[in-house]
């Protein structure tokens, strides 16, 4: 599959491990690839299931920036918008878009494009939340809609973080 070639439709993604996370995305029913993210690094690799590789990493700690590439060439990049982190400004290839939560608790995530349309939601789902649901609604690069899963998980991590953080501090 070529990054540019759009992808549409309802898929999901189940994750398992304990220190290194497999993440295997799949739309209608067909396996994209693998997102495989260590626990003690800043990023991961995503493997397409023909071979080709994306990584992606956090780039700046503290402001929260982070970059995918492709062959060491950056081709995305996403910085938070605002202070509670619940809108991220993404870049892919020239274009722009939107990542922003649906909702209070930042369980669901809307991709938009510079005209508000709302093109990806991702959503977690399941008992212990191991499992993400996707809808596709119009054509999007896969390397775009795995950066975009990419994100969204690397929020819910830290916003695990943080209230494992006040409990223990409480």
């Amino acid at each position: 599959m070529s990054w540019n070639e759009g992808v549409k439709g309802e898929g999901g993604v189940v994750a398992w491990g304990w220190f290194t996370t497999h993440h295997q995305v799949s739309l209608r029913e067909s396996i994209l690839g693998e997102l495989i993210l260590p626990a003690l690094g800043r990023g991961g690799v995503f493997c397409y299931a023909d071979g080709r590789e994306l990584e992606m990493e956090k780039t700046s700690w503290w402001k929260g920036w982070h970059e995918l590439r492709e062959n060491g060439i950056v081709v995305g990049s996403a910085r938070p918008l605002g202070f509670w982190g619940q809108r991220i400004s993404v870049g892919y290839r020239g274009r722009m878009y939107e990542l922003a939560t649906a909702g209070f608790w930042g369980d669901r995530w809307h991709l938009v494009d510079e005209s508000g349309t709302v093109l990806v939601e991702i959503w977690r789902r399941g008992f212990f939340r191991q499992k993400v649901a996707m809808t596709v609604h119009l054509e999007v690069q896969p390397d775009l809609l795995v950066f975009v899963y990419y994100l969204a998980h690397a929020r819910w991590q830290e916003q695990a973080a943080a209230v494992g953080g006040a409990a223990a501090g409480s």
